[in-house]
This record gives structure tokens, C-alpha cells and sequence, in this order.
């Protein structure tokens, strides 16, 4: 239920206060729509929002689009041609979108003999679970001769207007790295009332968390470096790889620390090496280091939670980190099929290190129109324990999850529906453990109207521990998170984790332009069992399972290929189960969020 209106009225004052901080942002995005807008290729072509590259890295490729920009004057020819370019661009619907790989595709392509010139483009679907389209722009080569393509990039020809790019040409490219963000945020009524000391007790990176009232803050990041892949000689192996340096800095209240604080460290340092294998669309793609890796929608494995900007590292809600401490990726490629091994180990602070390692493979085919998936993950190491109801601390350390995966779009034949469905089960090798998890989510997008509305539906579980039973069941989420995906919310993934949880949830989207989404979510949440031990601060038992509901409403503009605005205002009302543990007088939680980020 809302609050009272006492609260309301208290509300209104400072919520005047949190919002006129962000006007700058705000007045942005009335006046850019279209500013440095890239020239759309025109609506065959373009299959949702235009994004940054640097945002569409991990995400799953729910389609490739081949757009040829002239015909060759002959129907058959065009259809061969785009067979070849799909051949040698080798990234796939189903696969995980890697800048370096679909680099090493665009080059391949373009060394084709019909090929004049070829572009990438990369768009996010409106519709939910956030794929990317990868759209490649062809030139066909006119009946006059083939044009070599020029050298590229800064030492090529000494023009520093070619940044990022140091230097390109048919067989290598090496650029720039240059991404950074500034925002400002405000937090109303934090921990539902200002009880961040008793969400907070044993978290020893919170030195200094938000009561009540509102509180507004400043946060900023830069990161620079290099990255870039070559061909080896005349062989079919391109090494290739990447070094940045990120800077962080917060300055206010956020809602675990206070003060000015600044960090800097390695974000990218990795390398790798591509062999194209003999065969249509086969290679093997072998990296390590810290780096960027996710499967599918981040149901267990996202980008975002294998690092934290928590505490010292600041900019916590920018949450610039999003590479692991170490990956060793391995990735084989052939045709419809794609496999990945994997061994990661996340970025973590001393304060709060588990020293966890997961291990695992992901095996995917593209099947009569579905994509099928099975995941594979297993722990060889970590120091967490989980908590059981007789008292005994229970080992992290030899978790083993068996997850299958399984995706439809144009459901009986119908253009812009789609559904998921995937679901998790978690034994252990030292204790008797039965854990679950899954979610079914499904969806329409109205390609044919103006502003293509598209309206979604998921229910998801992960069980909770039944006190009553000898089996633990307890699911662990692993690094189950990502905006827009598994976060449980703004709000509530403050103090809930997807574990003991049922969530419904809804979402509308609507695309005014075609740089900018909207988008409206709604969650309910409730427990699956009142055990709730491991969970956050004084939820380790509840007295209903009533957990809350939350509204956001988010503002994605991508301004161009290297501006993106993000705007956030979310509200999370407490339900029975909050409202107990804090004593029976829990506040709703607003919160409000605007980001300005730069990618090269």
C-alpha cells in the first residue's frame, strides 16, 4: 500500500530537493534527441535501439541482419552474396557478442571479392531479455575494379581526428580505449526508513550507512587503454587483446559511505588468440585475464556481479567494473553449434573476499528456430558458507548446478512475440542438497506500430530451505544479476538476493525515437519459505512472506556510437515481511538516478 498522507507530505519537500540536481541531465535529453545521431540505414535494417559496442559486450545475439546497401542487378547474386557475407562474418543468433570477434568478422568480411566495403551496427531489442541485433551493412563491388581499402588511423596518416584508432588496415586494427561516466543520484528514505545500520551490521564495506531523510551524491569514472588483433602472417591465427586502467571517484553521502573517495586499478587486461578453423563458420577462440564474459540473460552468470564497485572502489552506482579478477575462456565455434568452457574467478575486495572459483562449460544450438542451451557450473573453491537451520556452517565449496536453456521468437508465426524459459538445479558432492531455480518469461513487441510498444511477463523462482527437511535447499544465485534482467529490482537488490525468492514481473516498453527507449517495470515479490537464513541483515527470518513490490521507470537514450544517457526513478514499497523487521515502521525507498556515459 502507499504511504500515509503524513508521509506524503514529508516526501514532497525533499523530494524537490533530490530532483533539482539532475535538471542538467534532464535538459540533455529534451535537447539532444538526434544531436551526433548516427545516419540509420534505414528500417529494414535497424531492429531496435542503435547502442554502443562497449554495452553490447557479453550480451546474447538474438539475430544477424545482412543488408546489402545497393543490389548487385541480379536476385540470386544478392542471396549468394549474403551467403558468403553470414560464411565469413562466422557470429551467429545464439552466440555471445565479443567486440574482438565481431571485428575479426567485419574483416573477413571485407576481404571477400564481391565485397566493397563493410560496416557493423549494433541495436538492442525493445523487447525484454535485452539481446543485441547485429546489423552488417554491405556494399556490393560495381563492375569497376576494386578499390584497396586505405591504411587507417592516427600513425597511418597522421590526422588525430581518425581517434580512436591508432592504426588499420585489411589485417590488423589497434584503437584507443577511452570510456567514462558521470552521474548524480539521490536516495529518499534509504533501507526503507533509514535502518542502514541493521541491514548493514556485518557488512564491514558499509562504514557509514544512509539513515533517514535524503541524500544526494556525485560519482564519476574514466577508463583509458589500448586494445587491438592482427593476423599472423598468412596463417589463420589472430592474436589479439586489451589493457585499461579505470579511475573512480564518489564525492556525498552514498548509501554506504560518506566523504570524497577515489580508486584506481586494471579493469581490461587480457589475451587471446582466434584460430579459424578449416570449414564453414568454424573457430576456436582461446583467452585469459581479466575480462568480460556472461551467458545468456545473467540468469546465473552476468557482467555485472563478478566485480563491485562497493566501498573503497566508489562509484557504486555507475558500476563501472564489470571484468573478473580471472577468466580462462575457451570458445569453439562451428556452424549452428557453439561451445564455451570457462574458469573465473570475481573481482573482489579484501574486506568481503570469498576466494571463490567457478568452473563450467555452456553448450548452444540454434534448432528449428529455438535456441537450445545447456550450462554446466561448478565451485573447486570458495570460502563461503551457507547457513542451516541446526547451526552447522555448510561448504560453498563443491556446489555443482545443471542448467538447460531454451528460447523461441515469432511464436505460431507470430512477428515480435518471443519466450524463454530456463531452469537451474543445484546438488552438492560433500552434504545432501536439492536446490531449484527457473524462470518462463514471455513477450510481444508491435513492430508495425509507431513507437513499437512491446509488454512482458516472467515468473521466476529460487528456492529456499525448508527447516523441516534433512536436505539444505537453498539455491545460491552464483552471479545471477544485470539491469533489466535477474537484478531484483533497484531497490530491493539492496537487501535481497535471488535466493528464498518468487517474483512477477511486468514490463512495458515504448521507442519515441529511434535512439531512445522507455521503459516501465513492476515486480512483486515474496518469499518461498520464512527460513530466509543467509540472507541480508535482520531478514534471516521472516514473518511473512510478503517481501514488497517495486515500480522503476528508466530512460535509455543512445545519443550516438559513443554517448549514452540513462535516467532511473524507482520506488520500493515495503511489504509485511520488511515492515516486521525493521519494527513495524518501514518507509517507501525511493530513488533517483541520472548517468551520462562515454565509450571509444
Amino acid at each position: 500500500m502507499l504511504k500515509t498522507p503524513q508521509s506524503v507530505r514529508f516526501l514532497a519537500p525533499n523530494l524537490r530537493l533530490a530532483v533539482r540536481p539532475l535538471t542538467a541531465f534532464l535538459l540533455i535529453w529534451l535537447v539532444w534527441p538526434g544531436v551526433l545521431r548516427a545516419e540509420t540505414p534505414g528500417d529494414n535494417a535497424r531492429q531496435g535501439v542503435e547502442i554502443q559496442v562497449e554495452l553490447a559486450e557479453g550480451l546474447p545475439i538474438g539475430q544477424v541482419y545482412i543488408h546489402l546497401m545497393s543490389s548487385t542487378g541480379d536476385p540470386d547474386q544478392d542471396d549468394t552474396l549474403k551467403s558468403q557475407v553470414a560464411a565469413a562474418f562466422t557470429l551467429r543468433e545464439g552466440a555471445y557478442f565479443r567486440r574482438v570477434l565481431a571485428e575479426f568478422g567485419v574483416k573477413r568480411v571485407q576481404q571477400l571479392d564481391p565485397v566493397q566495403k563493410a560496416e557493423l551496427r549494433i541495436y538492442k531489442t525493445v523487447s525484454g531479455g535485452r539481446e543485441v541485433v547485429l546489423a552488417l551493412l554491405v556494399s556490393p563491388m560495381k563492375e569497376t575494379a576494386k578499390i584497396p581499402p586505405k591504411d587507417k588511423g592516427i600513425v597511418a596518416t597522421g590526422d588525430v581526428g581518425e581517434f580512436p584508432t591508432i592504426y588499420e588496415d585489411d589485417r590488423a586494427k589497434f584503437v584507443f580505449i577511452l570510456n567514462g561516466g558521470a552521474g548524480i543520484f539521490s536516495d529518499i528514505e534509504p533501507w526503507f526508513g533509514g535502518y542502514g545500520e541493521a541491514f548493514n551490521g556485518s557488512n564491514p564495506t558499509a562504514e557509514d550507512p544512509l539513515g533517514p531523510g535524503t541524500s544526494a551524491w556525485l560519482e564519476g569514472y574514466i577508463e583509458p587503454g589500448i586494445g587491438g588483433i592482427f593476423q599472423l602472417s598468412d596463417y589463420p591465427l589472430y592474436p589479439y587483446g586489451a589493457v585499461s586502467y579505470l579511475i573512480s571517484g564518489s564525492a556525498g553521502h552514498d548509501i554506504y559511505n560518506s566523504g570524497t573517495r577515489g580508486y584506481g586499478d586494471f579493469e581490461k587486461l587480457y589475451a587471446g588468440l582466434i584460430w579459424d578453423l578449416p570449414g564453414e563458420q568454424s573457430l576456436l577462440d582461446v583467452s585469459v585475464g581479466r575480462q568480460i564474459y556472461q551467458i545468456r540473460d545473467g540468469f546465473l552468470l552476468s557482467k555485472i556481479p563478478v566485480s563491485t564497485s562497493i566501498g573503497e572502489r566508489a562509484a557504486l552506482y555507475l558500476g563501472p567494473r564489470i571484468t573478473s579478477e580471472f577468466t580462462a575462456l575457451a570458445k569453439l565455434k562451428s556452424a549452428d553449434l557453439g561451445l564455451d568452457a570457462f574458469i573465473i574467478e570475481p573481482s573482489e575486495i579484501s574486506e568481503i573476499a570469498s576466494d571463490t572459483q567457478v568452473a563450467g562449460f555452456d553448450l548452444r544450438n540454434t534448432f528449428r528456430g529455438a535456441d537450445v542451451a545447456f550450462s554446466y557450473f561448478y565451485v573447486p573453491q570458495s570460502k563461503t558458507t551457507y547457513r542451516s537451520p541446526s547451526g552447522d556452517r555448510l561448504p560453498r565449496e563443491g556446489l555443482r548446478t545443471f542448467n538447460p536453456s531454451l528460447s523461441f521468437t515469432d511464436l505460431f508465426n507470430v512477428k515480435g512475440s518471443w519466450m524463454k524459459a530456463e531452469y537451474a538445479y543445484q546438488n552438492h558432492e560433500d552434504f545432501d542438497m536439492s536446490a531449484q531455480a527457473g524462470y518462463v518469461w514471455a513477450g510481444y513487441r508491435a513492430e508495425e506500430y509507431g513507437w513499437q510498444p512491446a509488454l512482458s511477463y516472467r515468473w521466476s523462482i529460487f528456492t529456499g530451505d525448508n527447516p523441516e527437511t534433512p536436505t539444505f535447499e537453498r539455491f545460491d544465485p552464483l552471479f545471477s544479476g544485470g539491469l533489466g534482467n535477474f537484478l531484483p529490482g533497484i531497490v530491493f537488490s539492496k537487501v535481497y538476493k535471488n535466493s528464498n525468492l518468487t517474483t512477477n514481473r511486468a514490463t512495458l516498453s515504448i521507442m519515441p525515437l529511434d535512439t531512445l527507449e522507455l521503459t516501465l517495470d513492476y515486480f512483486n515479490h515474496r518469499a518461498d519459505t520464512l527460513n530466509n537464513l543467509g540472507g541480508i541483515g535482520p531478514l534471516q527470518t521472516l514473518a511473512s512472506k510478503d517481501i514488497g513490490q517495486e515500480f522503476t521507470l528508466s530512460m535509455f537514450h543512445y545519443i550516438n556510437t559513443h554517448l549514452f544517457l540513462q535516467g532511473i526513478a524507482s520506488v520500493g514499497i515495503p511489504g509485511e515481511a520488511i515492515e516486521e523487521a525493521v519494527g513495524g515502521s518501514a518507509e517507501n525507498w525511493f530513488t533517483l538516478q541520472a548517468a551520462l556515459y562515454m565509450f571509444f
